[in-house]
């Protein structure tokens, strides 16, 4: 967008637009899941997603880009509620943290190889590519049988949604700081790193690097979560963003340091998420489950929502580090509130 002479608030906006759909759309889903079922809600999801790339196929311009962004949007939370509501009702208690953690990585996969499309491909072809992948998809899962719940897994946990969230607040001050994170860093870490020289090839392999780490480190701390607990994780994840961004600041010139913080950075952003599903897994029962993932959709759909905005606003302060100490800053209050919440009992 940026190479169509968008400004940054622009950009900002068109990305929200399709946070905003799903912040609208969440609330419908548990109950539609209720009654037509997972595979009937993943093929809705999936035509969703066909008509939004396809839009991109006629014509690159602001109303084909909003439109695309609302259904993709309608598309993602739909997909995103089933499948997490599926991925924590079938597993046990004992190993929710690793299989989370495997399908976290599997998600972080499309924001890795995302920008690295666009070093090689237009946007034509990038949509093509993401036809075929939704596609190949939807197909494998139609013919996968989905098991029974866990018997027994579950502990604590019944009632609507706001009961659910009293339970789980930390999960989803997670999940908002997850979303402002990572939503803000796709959309506008070529913008932050090209105000200090970096060509655009360059940019798009540090925001590869950001992705790659949100796949390849959601596995271990999945791990690290069954052994030690998910607010020790969370505090880890934490600790990873402020001293990364600290790094960031200090050395924005040299693009070997920036791939490997941003890459530590990457993970434990996305971690919070992970982190999030999974305190909801080994919380609450099976019939709290779809509400538990609507509301951290909801929750990370609003950090998704406020960050491109927020972070473009702050793009240029500070000597162009605003962003970047926005990101710090935010994760800092967080970890306050954990280590509050945690000697409160």
């Amino acid at each position: 967008m940026n190479g169509y002479a968008y400004s940054n608030f622009e950009i900002g906006i068109i990305l929200s637009i399709s946070w905003i759909s799903v912040f609208i759309a969440g609330p419908f889903v548990p109950p539609l899941l209720m009654r037509v079922g997972h595979k009937y809600i993943l093929l809705t999801s999936f035509i969703f997603l066909i008509v939004s790339i396809g839009l991109l196929l006629v014509f690159v311009n602001m109303v084909m880009l909003t439109i695309s962004s609302l259904l993709m949007g309608c598309g993602l939370i739909l997909r995103w509620i089933s499948c997490d509501t599926v991925l924590v009702e079938v597993t046990e208690s004992s190993s929710t943290g690793r299989l989370i953690g495997i399908h976290e990585a599997l998600m972080g996969l499309g924001i890795a190889l995302g920008p690295l499309f666009f070093i090689y491909l237009d946007i034509t072809a990038v949509a093509w590519v993401c036809l075929v992948l939704a596609a190949g998809g939807q197909l494998c899962f139609q013919f996968t049988r989905i098991p029974g719940a866990a018997a027994g897994s579950k502990q604590t946990g019944t009632g609507g949604v706001w009961s659910v969230c009293r339970i789980i607040a930390l999960a989803l001050a997670a999940a908002f700081v997850a979303g402002f994170i990572e939503s803000s860093s796709i959309a506008l870490l070529p913008l932050h790193f090209e105000n200090f020289g970096y060509p655009l090839a360059e940019s798009a392999l540090l925001v590869s690097a950001f992705g790659f780490g949100g796949t390849l480190l959601q596995p271990p701390l999945g791990y690290l979560s069954d052994r030690k607990g998910y607010a020790f994780a969370q505090l880890l994840c934490l600790a990873g963003v402020c001293a990364g961004c600290v790094v960031i600041v200090a050395l924005p010139m040299s693009f070997i340091t920036m791939l490997a913080v941003l890459f530590v950075v990457g993970g434990a952003a996305g971690g919070l998420n992970t982190l999030a599903v999974i305190e909801a897994g080994k919380t609450l029962t099976q019939s709290a489950m779809a509400p538990a993932m609507t509301a951290i959709a909801m929750l990370y759909t609003l950090g998704g929502v406020s960050g491109p905005v927020t972070a473009g606003a702050a793009l240029s302060t500070l000597n162009n580090s605003g962003m970047i100490v926005l990101f710090a800053a935010i994760s800092a209050l967080l970890a306050i509130y954990l280590i509050a919440k945690k000697q409160g009992g």
